[in-house]
């Protein structure tokens, strides 16, 4: 697996190395989801964030905005709702886009106005059904490139074992993909009105929180609580806060992965 890091390198899983600046980031796996996840529509196309955690400590953090493109398509789930009604599967390949969102604990995954357009479609959501492993897209600058190996790697045993560190856990998955469909429809960088502060929980996490865990369900909503107190006042949005605490908590699950995969090397 490559040089060991240091001991102090190795407490925080998937920190951004110096020497490895001009290397290909992490691969990523997108964990797999409870339910549906809507995107939300604008002028530019449809976007949401899903949750993930990086497979490869030793490689840098990818920047915000970094593409991704899936290894495994077929385990993504894409229905789309045609302005007439008619509900429409369609396949994640040429459709889908994939970025960085913040760090490897979040990607963005959108489709680009001009195929909303051209499907006609009103609305459309994603299911993950099965873990993703985004591979990044190559760069022409780096001079530390993802091997065919590193992919196999990567995208095979790693991800089957952070899937089950991931799965063993499930409350804390549970509750990082509750936070995130709140974080999907409060402005990024304004403060939230004062009604879709109060509301956030019963519109956008409540419909997901049905379908996870009791315990999930408690810390989400406790998180949400304690977000919702804390940016009242200040400059301090509610989502940032939240994004804060989802990042935290899938910082946790990345270091039972990598403690799983020392222990195992």
């Amino acid at each position: 697996m490559g040089r060991r890091l240091s001991t102090t390198l190795l407490a925080v899983p998937c920190v951004v190395i110096s020497l490895a600046a001009h290397a290909d980031p992490q691969m990523l796996e997108v964990i797999q989801t409870a339910s549906s996840v809507p995107l939300h529509c604008t002028s530019d196309g449809c976007a949401a964030e899903l949750t993930s955690i990086c497979l490869h400590e030793q490689r840098p953090t990818p920047t915000t905005g970094y593409p991704y493109s899936p290894h495994n398509p077929d385990a993504l789930q894409v229905t789309g709702v045609r302005h007439d009604g008619r509900v429409v599967d369609l396949g994640a390949a040429g459709i889908l886009k994939f970025a960085a969102a913040r760090g490897f604990t979040a990607v963005k995954v959108r489709v680009p106005g001009p195929v909303i357009a051209k499907l006609g479609l009103a609305s459309l959501s994603v299911y993950v059904a099965n873990p993703l492993t985004l591979v990044p897209e190559k760069s022409v600058h780096t001079d530390t490139p993802l091997s065919e190996a590193d992919i196999e790697l990567g995208a095979g045993p790693m991800r089957v074992t952070a899937t089950g560190i991931v799965d063993h856990d499930t409350d804390t998955k549970h509750a990082s993909q509750v936070l995130a469909r709140m974080i999907d429809v409060l402005p990024k960088g304004d403060k939230a009105s004062t009604d879709l502060r109060a509301g956030v929980w019963n519109s956008a996490a409540a419909p997901h929180a049905e379908k996870v865990s009791a315990v999930g369900r408690t810390r989400a909503k406790t998180s949400y609580n304690r977000c919702y107190r804390q940016t009242r006042i200040g400059d301090k949005t509610l989502r940032g806060c939240l994004a804060e605490v989802h990042d935290a908590f899938v910082r946790d699950l990345n270091v039972k992965y990598w403690e799983a995969v020392k222990a195992g090397s």
